[in-house]
């Protein structure tokens, strides 16, 4: 008994602790901390039209490698890919550290979202065959701690690179993170636990990929296009269905989404997400933008909705044990959906903005709450030599929506400004300083829209719930059938 953890950071789990939680600072410190510098980053690069696809290009092939690494860490196992992948990452953060266009950033941050990919999907899977049962849900709440405390130093560290140097730098300091990552996690992460197929499935991802892209481009457009990408996306998901169902190891297999619980945690969470990231992107460029706040509080105001979900996170994690997993989930909805829907009021009637940061507090802490509880369920769900495959299938999901929301939250606000100013450009000058003609009306036409995308927000949220109680009831449904066979077979051993 004198070997049992207790905790996660249990002197026989501490090693691997430290590998997977250094791996989630890395990554969640560039995510927000990229977040907090994008107005900076607008002024100097230009290249608004594409804006959005900082983030958006990052999230798309973050979502495709997490997809791709699922197979791999089943068959070669997580140490391997975690090498490849901090060293990918690192990589594309010094080529983003030294770019001088708009179009040559959103190459580097898609390079360093494949990295990011690759990394979630090893982080993930690690916890599941790292810790006991009983620790679980109590490493995913670290998880999100670590992201939280990422949350509240990153904003600082941000807003000091912005104030003394240049936004450039905050690609740079993930180099000795990343550094830091590689040593802590070189030799002690597990091998490989399912098939020892690595071979990828080329058709499959090259499907996914065309998926994801005409998802996000017809969101991102909002014009004809969306109709042509719409025709494009039902087209590839038919065939991708058709090409998992004949192949032996497809790269994502359809039970893994297409199942309950995955299918009810992949719908309901992915939408949760969406809603929320749609509004919470653009934050800080609603606060500098529309409210005229200095570059310090503008990387601050990232702080608030992280804070929300590690609090969420460490109470779902802490009542899991008390509560079904489902109905924790569903309270993150509820808890998430009316705050968006007050970012949307407060925002639009330029309530003060400790307003804005509670609600975002809150919305925080739904999202946080409903993440975890799903990510405790899905383990619960899975054996140990399918879990790489179905996190990583579950994490496809929820990279799609943290791709929608930035694209759909930057095509309102960006169509709001055009149809207000006429030109997007002009969200440019007005960060950089300039004071024109057109200023006020692209400040207010700023404020309007990231109310518009926090109203969109809500709805989509919202929309997550029925996918949530879906599963509820198939789960209900299970264990009364289970309890019905187990009454039929004592039963019959009474009759005999």
């Amino acid at each position: 008994m004198s070997d049992r953890p207790i905790g996660v950071l249990s002197r026989q789990l501490l090693p691997a602790s430290l590998a997977i939680f250094t791996t989630t600072a890395l990554v969640a410190f560039e995510a927000l901390a990229v977040t907090a510098a994008i107005p900076e980053l607008a002024a100097d690069l230009g290249g608004v039209a594409l804006l959005p696809w900082v983030i958006t290009g990052y999230i798309l092939t973050s979502s495709v490698s997490t997809v791709v690494a699922g197979p791999l860490v089943d068959g070669i196992g997580a140490r391997i890919i975690f090498r490849w992948a901090v060293g990918i990452f690192v990589a594309a953060s010094i080529a983003a550290a030294l770019v001088p266009t708009m179009p040559l950033m959103v190459v580097a941050r898609v390079v360093q979202g494949a990295g990011a990919g690759l990394i979630s999907a090893v982080a993930l899977a690690a916890v599941g065959l790292v810790y006991p049962a009983r620790l679980i849900s109590r490493a995913f709440a670290a998880n999100a701690t670590v992201w939280g405390a990422m949350g509240v130093a990153g904003p600082g560290i941000a807003a000091a690179l912005l104030t003394a140097l240049n936004w450039r730098w905050i690609f740079l300091v993930s180099v000795p993170l990343g550094l830091l990552a590689l040593a802590a996690g070189w030799k002690v992460l597990p091998g490989p636990a399912g098939e020892r197929n690595v071979r990828v499935d080329a058709r499959g991802v090259f499907l996914l990929t065309v998926f994801s892209i005409a998802m996000v481009v017809g969101i991102d457009r909002l014009d004809i296009w969306s109709a042509v990408a719409a025709v494009v996306l039902v087209a590839v998901g038919y065939l991708y269905w058709h090409h998992a169902l004949r192949v032996e190891t497809p790269v994502l297999r359809l039970e893994h989404l297409a199942r309950q619980p995955y299918l009810g945690l992949a719908l309901g969470i992915g939408l949760l997400l969406a809603g929320a990231i749609a509004a919470e992107t653009y934050v800080p460029l609603y606060v500098r933008g529309a409210r005229g706040a200095g570059p310090a509080l503008t990387a601050w105001s990232v702080l608030f909705f992280t804070v929300g979900w590690t609090l969420g996170a460490n109470v779902a994690g802490r009542l899991v044990d008390r509560k079904p997993e489902t109905s924790l989930t569903l309270s993150g909805f509820f808890v998430t959906v009316p705050a968006l829907i007050g970012l949307w009021a407060s925002a639009s009637t330029e309530a003060p903005l400790w307003v804005i940061f509670s609600l975002l507090v809150v919305a925080g802490s739904g999202v946080g709450a409903a993440t975890n509880a799903a990510l405790t369920l899905l383990r619960a769900a899975t054996p140990d030599q399918q879990l790489g495959r179905a996190t990583a299938a579950h994490q496809f999901a929820r990279s799609q929506g943290f791709a929608i929301g930035p694209a759909l939250g930057g095509a309102l606000i960006l169509l709001v400004v055009t149809r207000r100013v006429g030109n997007v450009e002009e969200v440019q000058n007005l960060l950089s300083g300039a004071v024109g003609a057109t200023a006020g009306q692209t400040s207010g036409a700023i404020g309007d829209g990231f109310a518009v995308a926090a109203l969109v927000g809500a709805v989509l949220a919202a929309l997550g719930i029925g996918p949530i109680i879906g599963l509820r009831r198939s789960l209900s449904e299970q264990r009364a059938s289970r309890r019905t066979g187990r009454n039929s077979v004592t039963k019959r051993r009474v009759v005999e």
